[in-house]
């Protein structure tokens, strides 16, 4: 029961977080860090499937708002990229490829974004491995002082 609750302020500190720094890193072509994205992936790869659903739906829900995306543009690419990850275990190839194959998504679905989708998608490979980077040392730091891993 416990480890539920430090769960829980653990994805809502990540949230937080993570929405902090999309808004605050500077943006390149249009794009910029996936944190929530990574964050999505990284607790998709870590807890079980419902509450990295969860989570992958509420991370999509602070990027559609803090974006100005369309309703759901981002959670179901958000809930998509968890479900791939908690049944495949691909979690390196999510890394890798989450961040460019969003930029694709985004413009399937809104065609007046920032930037051509040849510079973004360029830029999404360096960005998103930054921010997964950043996203894997961050969140491990996190869970080690909230003992998760404790039995």
């Amino acid at each position: 029961m416990k480890a539920d609750w430090v769960q829980f302020a653990t994805g809502l500190a990540a949230l937080a977080a993570g929405a902090a720094a999309e808004e605050l890193f500077p943006k390149a072509g249009g794009a910029g860090f996936p944190f929530l994205l990574m964050a999505a992936v990284y607790f998709a790869a870590r807890r079980e499937r419902k509450a990295a659903l969860v989570f992958a739906v509420a991370a999509g829900a602070f990027e559609d708002s803090l974006s100005s995306l369309p309703f759901a543009t981002s959670i179901s690419f958000f809930a998509l990229a968890a479900l791939f990850v908690a049944y495949t275990g691909f979690v390196k190839s999510a890394f890798a490829f989450a961040f460019p194959l969003y930029q694709i998504w985004l413009r399937m679905w809104c065609s007046e974004l920032d930037g051509s989708i040849a510079t973004r998608f360029l830029v999404a490979f360096p960005a998103g491995i930054l921010a997964a980077l950043g996203a894997i040392a961050l969140l491990g730091w996190l869970e080690r002082k909230g003992a998760l891993d404790e039995r």
